[in-house]
């Protein structure tokens, strides 16, 4: 009894839902960033650079975008040698020492040896 008594103000706060989904929204979109625009002659150079590395089997860094909500996300970077390409859904799997990953060719943002 002496808690409640003690922390009197703590213990009546009320949070309306829609308040708390507001602050939940804002906590999620804090750190993200909008979908980069990437003009053609960077695609062209990027697609080229994945062909090139399933060639002849030398490793790239790669970094892409991942969509959080709406048009806002994270950047994710990887290394590796691109060992497939899916060309039916347009995407590569990137493979390292330690993880393989899929990744979607309207996605990447840059890619270096």
């Amino acid at each position: 009894m002496g808690r409640k008594i003690d922390d009197l103000f703590g213990s009546m706060r009320m949070i309306l839902p829609e308040h708390k989904a507001e602050i939940q929204r804002m906590n999620a979109e804090r750190g993200l960033v909008e979908r980069p625009v990437v003009d053609e002659i960077d695609f062209d150079e990027n697609c080229f650079r994945i062909y090139d590395s399933t060639q002849y089997d030398y490793a790239i860094h790669v970094k892409w975008f991942r969509e959080v909500r709406s048009g806002l996300g994270v950047y994710e970077t990887a290394w590796g040698v691109v060992k497939e390409i899916d060309a039916s859904n347009r995407r590569f799997r990137l493979v390292s020492d330690w993880d393989s990953v899929w990744i979607r060719v309207e996605d990447v943002v840059s890619v270096t040896k």
